[in-house]
């Protein structure tokens, strides 16, 4: 008897793939390389740790020389596992074929559990960077707050309105003005991991970028493109060999795909005055560079030789994928459920009260 499971399984999986639905099991199969046809099998999923379901299949037949390709591969993640975990740890997907009990073929995986704030890199997740690009974060919002000030300082509309008034030099002003209100942050530079932009990294969310006042060069560009995806406009992610810095459009445009590896394509862009690019971490200088300075590094960066990919944020939240929920957020008890029962005890003991006592305890 020769059967053999074939499957190919997600290398990385963390919170923000169970986020964005990213499939685990993209491909299955059982062969049946012997002479024998085979009938009431099932096939079983399991993982250790249990960050996954399991799942069985059931399986009427399963002829000599033959290949069964399953097409159902829905398999369901454990978001609280997932959103529990605050550093990485090594998995197993594990396969068997089993008939009565006994087992007839197995086989297992070795997968990389993601930290929930952990990106996986462009080796294996790229376009999952838009998930920790987190607009609601609430520290976006004093970001936001801080560049209305600086546009009133300068007598200019202290308005966040995006691409309200049609006007490239306008967004120039917005950024400019969101430059201005982190520079008053006083942040300090973390040197990132090794390799972080195939590999990944740990990603700082916007309030713990404020409250630590450090950052590294993605954790800053992740910052800059949150502040600017909630001031309506469209942000960029710039991902080169050991390094990550931001852009943004000009205008309401996006390119046509969510991830662009042509850094010509970029430069085109810039040429055309239909986006910008500014180096982050220059954010974290003292005293810090005009923005302007940090516009004309930012361009200098953008080599062939450097240059890994770009992920378009607005894109990818036109493909659905989401900005990471907030850490706490998964699994809180809603709070309008306790609000709802206070009502139903004061009823309670108003029916307990006499009839004749209820009009006199009403207000006049």
């Amino acid at each position: 008897m020769h059967l053999n499971i074939k499957s190919t399984i997600t290398a990385k999986i963390g919170f923000a793939s169970h986020q964005n639905s990213v499939p685990v099991l993209r491909e299955l199969e059982v062969v049946n390389d012997g002479e024998t046809a085979l009938e009431n099998l099932v096939l079983e999923l399991s993982s250790d740790p249990p960050f996954l379901e399991t799942k069985r299949w059931r399986i009427d037949a399963l002829r000599e020389g033959s290949t069964l390709h399953i097409t159902d591969r829905d398999v369901k993640l454990h978001a609280g596992f997932l959103a529990d975990l605050t550093e990485s740890v090594s998995g197993e997907v594990r396969l068997r074929l089993l008939k009565d009990d006994a087992v007839l073929a197995a086989s297992a995986q070795p997968v990389e559990i993601l930290a929930r704030n952990q990106w996986g890199g462009c080796g294996s997740m790229p376009e999952l960077l838009s998930a920790f690009c987190m607009p609601n974060d609430p520290a976006i919002d004093r970001i936001l707050k801080a560049a209305s000030d600086v546009l009133r300082r300068a007598g200019k509309p202290a308005g966040i309105d995006g691409y309200e008034s049609k006007s490239r030099s306008r967004t120039w002003e917005l950024v400019s003005a969101i430059w201005s209100a982190v520079a008053g942050m006083e942040l300090s530079y973390a040197l990132p991991p090794a390799s972080f932009e195939e590999q990944g990294q740990k990603v700082r969310t916007p309030g713990a970028i404020l409250e630590g006042r450090v950052a590294t060069c993605l954790d800053s560009a992740l910052l800059f493109a949150s502040a600017l995806e909630q001031a309506n406009l469209n942000p960029l992610i710039v991902l080169t060999k050991g390094h990550a810095f931001v852009g943004v459009w000009l205008q309401p445009q996006e390119f046509s795909q969510l991830l662009n590896d042509e850094a010509a394509a970029i430069r085109k862009r810039i040429e055309l005055q239909e986006l910008l690019v500014f180096e982050t971490t220059m954010i974290t200088h003292s005293p810090v560079p005009g923005f302007s300075q940090a516009v004309e590094q930012g361009k200098r960066q953008l080599t062939d030789e450097d240059f890994n990919l770009v992920v378009d944020i607005r894109r990818a939240r036109m493909q659905r994928i989401r900005p990471l929920a907030l850490p706490g957020a998964a699994g809180r008890p809603r709070r309008t459920g306790r609000r709802s029962r206070r009502p139903a005890r004061r009823w309670r003991k108003r029916r307990a009260c006499p009839p004749s006592t209820w009009r006199s305890r009403r207000r006049p």
